[in-house]
């Protein structure tokens, strides 16, 4: 059922921080909103700075108990195929019935970049799909940079019904006066209010249609498989060269997407005129003749959808609301991806130079203890006390035990997403990203067999957390020639180890 007074229903999906808190502003606005995120702090914090997104529609899609993502895309990735499956059952479920579904993702960090996959994760789902993205300011880091331009590159492959690239660099310049305490707020309304705008349009009180854009047109508009842009601007006089001017400048100039949309490869575009009765009344109808050939002139023929609405109060400025979608990229993105080379190759640069040593001279050679070079202090210990347990230090709580050699190592990552095994010892990625690398790196046949055994027989553990671990190793080593253990894992009764082995299969 579409939200009172909206010609169609929106729902939006917000992925990471930043789509987190643009989903939650559109539910303040009356929509149906859900927010995914691997950090449990950005996802409490959608309750507070009058957003209150209800608990309920707030989902933790972090794995092995992190808090984030931490810019690293990959990991982002992971957390999304890890939970695919509650992921679709909770989307699918939301967003019943819905005229749009739009996935909003701030592209720079580790969890919103890998927006890309949840549109794959969804895709069989059949939903009509949007993204929203916002681009990081100039002043970000590369990492956010690359994370972002390849965000872009994979979401543009994607099957979507439209995208939506928001300039944080452009936002800042025009909006950079606001303060910092309710910055943020500001934005994320001044980024969705253009297309609520739209949305609501033949509901306002304030104004009346002289020639209306129903709701069809704008569904027609927001789901015609492009590249959008909004504007909106004040007309300081209704005249054909004024709405032309107003038109181009809010294309190439929006204040909220990137700059250098060219009319030229606009194929859709929506024109809203809101005027009081004193401009519309010296107004000729073939003012509107006039516009509209000249917009299908200037486009080269794209489709315009117009619309007229007389504004009740008579000493309200003019207004127009641009709508355009374009098969195009703008140049601001193009610049975003000069901008990422540049610093993303300044920073591996760095990354590849090797530390060395201090030339440290003959003190290298001092010895200034009594003990031998070798010497391992012992604690000492007191009548009675254990032999493994060091003694209570003044002031301090009881010191860790020693582990005993060769005790099996336990990871110190907290597991607080997947239900511990039944073993006294706890799985550890770590050690089968070990494996993995052991495995590329070893021309030893033995080490590869010794690791084809081992993940083959974890494949079949009681554990779900060891099978997920042994999968997602033999999806990273060779499909082909874990083929047999892959075929028998996408029957695994846990949904998260099916998945990984059979987008491990279709792979191969």
């Amino acid at each position: 059922m579409k939200p009172e007074g909206k010609a169609i229903d929106i729902v939006a999906v917000g992925l990471g921080q930043a789509g987190g808190n643009l989903a939650a502003e559109l539910s303040r606005r009356g929509y149906r909103a859900l927010a995914l995120n691997t950090a449990t702090t950005d996802l409490s914090s959608l309750s507070t700075s009058g957003l209150s997104l209800p608990e309920e529609y707030r989902m933790y899609i972090g794995i092995d108990g992190y808090d984030g993502a931490g810019g690293d895309i990959n990991y982002g990735r992971e957390c999304i195929t890890v939970n695919a499956g509650k992921i679709r059952e909770r989307v699918s479920e939301h967003v019943a019935g819905a005229d749009v579904v739009l996935i909003t993702a701030g592209l720079g960090g580790g969890t919103g970049s890998a927006v890309a996959e949840l549109v794959k994760t969804l895709s069989d789902l059949s939903l009509p799909m949007m993204v929203l993205a916002t681009l990081p300011n100039e002043h970000e880091s590369g990492i956010a940079k690359v994370n972002a331009v390849r965000a872009v590159n994979e979401l543009v492959k994607e099957s979507l019904l439209g995208w939506i690239f928001v300039d944080n660099s452009r936002l800042a310049k025009n909006y950079g006066d606001v303060s910092l305490s309710k910055y943020y707020a500001e934005i994320n309304k001044i980024i969705l209010e253009p297309i609520d705008a739209l949305n609501q349009l033949n509901s306002r009180e304030d104004i009346s249609p002289i020639r209306s854009l129903d709701g069809e047109d704008f569904r027609t508009l927001l789901l015609s498989g492009g590249i959008i842009t909004l504007a909106t601007a004040s007309l300081p006089r209704l005249t054909v060269d004024a709405v032309m001017q107003a038109v181009r400048e809010g294309a190439l100039h929006s204040s909220i997407n990137p700059e250098g949309f060219q009319l030229e490869n606009v194929s859709y575009m929506g024109v809203v005129i809101e005027a009081p009765e004193a401009m519309l009344i010296d107004t000729p109808y073939t003012f509107f003749e006039h516009i509209n050939e000249q917009l299908k002139e200037e486009t080269g023929g794209a489709a315009i959808h117009m619309g007229v609405y007389r504004l009740n109060d008579k000493h309200a400025p003019a207004t127009i609301r641009l709508f355009c979608s374009s098969q195009q990229l703008p140049d601001g993105i193009s610049e975003m991806v000069a901008q990422a080379k540049r610093e993303g190759g300044q920073l591996r640069a760095k990354l590849q130079r090797g530390l060395t040593g201090l030339d440290l001279g003959e003190i290298e050679e001092y010895e200034l203890f009594r003990s031998s070079p070798g010497t391992i202090r012992r604690p000492r210990m007191t009548e009675g006390s254990p032999s493994e347990i060091p003694p209570r230090l003044p002031g301090k709580g009881p010191a860790r035990p020693t582990a005993p050699r060769n005790a099996p190592v336990i990871s110190s990552r907290p597991q607080t997403s997947i239900p511990p095994p039944s073993a006294a010892t706890m799985p550890d990625r770590d050690a089968y990203d070990q494996m993995v690398k052991e495995f590329k790196e070893s021309a030893d046949d033995d080490v590869k067999k010794r690791v084809s055994e081992r993940l083959e027989k974890d494949q079949k553990s009681d554990n779900s957390l060891v099978r997920y671990y042994a999968v997602r190793a033999m999806s990273k080593l060779d499909p082909e020639l874990f083929a047999a253990a892959l075929q028998a894992a996408t029957l695994d009764e846990d949904a998260t180890v099916r998945a990984v082995a059979m987008k491990a299969l279709n792979r191969s």
